[in-house]
Formats: C-alpha cells, structure tokens, sequence
C-alpha cells in the first residue's frame, strides 16, 4: 500500500516539534483484497530496525458488505466505529453491536468478520505490534486544550468544530501533535485520541495502560462516561442533549 500523501506548506506542518495536520482529503482510498470495502492509510511508523515493518499504523476503513476480516499475527487491534451506522461484528464467535464512537479490542489472530451492515459504516483502525501498548479514547464537548506529543500521538476529528491554533479542521482530518503545545478548541465536537507508546517515547500515561484480560475487550460506552464524551447518544448516533 502506498503510504498517504503528507501535505506541504500548510500551517502546522512545519517541523517535529510543531504539530502536523493531515488532511482527509489527501488520504487514497485503497481497495480491500476482499473487495468488500476501502481503506486510507493516515499514519504508520516503521520500525527502527526494519523499514517495512510497522511498530503501529492508523488508517480509516469504508465497511460496504459483509465478511471476514484479515488476519494480523503479532498485532494488537483497536477498532472505533466512526459512523453513525450499526455495525455488527463478531470476534472468536462473539458479537458486539457497535454504534457510533464504540470501540473494541482484540488480537490479530482473532477470527473477526462484519455480520451486519446497514449503509457504508466506517473504522477507524489502530494497530500495534505486540510488546508496544496502545489505546483509543475519546474527548468530546466544549473544551480549550494545549496538545502536544505527551498529551496524544494522534487526534482524529470525528464531528463537530474543531480548530488547531485557529485553524478550523474537516471531519476526518488528523492531527500528529510534536513537541511544542498548540492551542485546539472543541466545540460541540467528537475527537478520537490515538495513543501510542513505542520502545522510544516512553510516554507516562503508558504506565497506567492496563493489559488486556481477554483476547477481546469490548470497552464501555464512551457516552455514558461524563468524563470522556459528556453527551449521550441515541441508538441512532444522534446527540441527546
């Protein structure tokens, strides 16, 4: 797969210590092996090591049909569903009906195949090598935060007005934050909040990371949890005020 188009001469996209926006809008859509879906490709980041071998690597998923999931040995999967569709899956035999913002986790080697979908739902992927620890959440509401590489490895836009140092951000559009703190607004928004802990970064909230209790963890729903996402959503994926 050929890796996203990297924007230039665009604010926030100056150097490592200042924060990269990668716009949706340059990402390929790249077909399934299966035919049964598309993919972007956002970010990955290569092992130190070894050039083709990805440490991590975040990506958004088109879901049209019904079917198996490839395998990955020697990762780690966390998967958001990042529209307002109902997406069904089923993971080693188990099923999770997933609404918008949900997220689960499982193995690479979990036998994972979408049951239902109704519409084009859409995923938002996070995968990581074995050994290195990485989670999604959620941040949502009206807030004024400063971003910076120990806050967040990546923030995915996901609804509602978002703005990087004054600049407004398009649903999908990503940000890799680097070492200086920048300004973000949230306004009535939904970000995803990728975090990754390579053998390098050695960030401090990975310390906190629990492992994993089962091949699967099928997490709680953010819009129940005040902290993280302070509106509840209907079946739908409709705000409730």
């Amino acid at each position: 797969m050929r890796s996203p188009k990297k924007p230039t001469g665009e604010p926030g996209n100056g150097s490592a210590d200042t924060a990269r926006i990668i716009p949706m809008a340059t990402l390929e859509p790249q077909r399934w092996a299966n035919g049964r879906g598309w993919t972007r490709e956002i970010h990955r980041e290569a092992a130190a090591d070894s050039p083709e071998t990805a440490m991590w690597r975040l990506s958004l998923a088109d879901i049209e049909d019904t079917g198996p999931f490839s395998p990955f040995p020697g990762m780690e999967r966390h998967l958001l569903s990042a529209a307002p569709v109902p997406l069904k899956l089923s993971i080693d035999g188990a099923v999770h009906d997933l609404r918008y913002t949900q997220i689960v986790t499982f193995g690479g080697t979990a036998e994972v195949a979408t049951t239902a979908v109704h519409g084009r739902a859409r995923a938002l992927n996070l995968m990581v090598r074995s050994g290195i620890r990485g989670s999604l959440d959620l941040l949502g509401g009206d807030a004024r935060l400063s971003v910076s590489a120990a806050f967040a490895t990546a923030l995915v836009v996901l609804d509602g007005i978002v703005a990087l140092g004054g600049r407004r951000l398009e649903r999908f559009d990503t940000i890799l934050p680097g070492a200086e703190e920048t300004p973000l607004t949230l306004q009535d928004a939904t970000v995803a909040r990728v975090r990754v802990e390579t053998p390098a970064s050695g960030m401090p909230w990975a310390s906190r990371a629990a492992p994993l209790r089962s091949p699967y963890v099928a997490h709680p729903d953010p819009a129940l949890d005040p902290f993280l996402h302070p509106r509840r959503l209907l079946p739908d994926g409709r705000r409730r005020a």
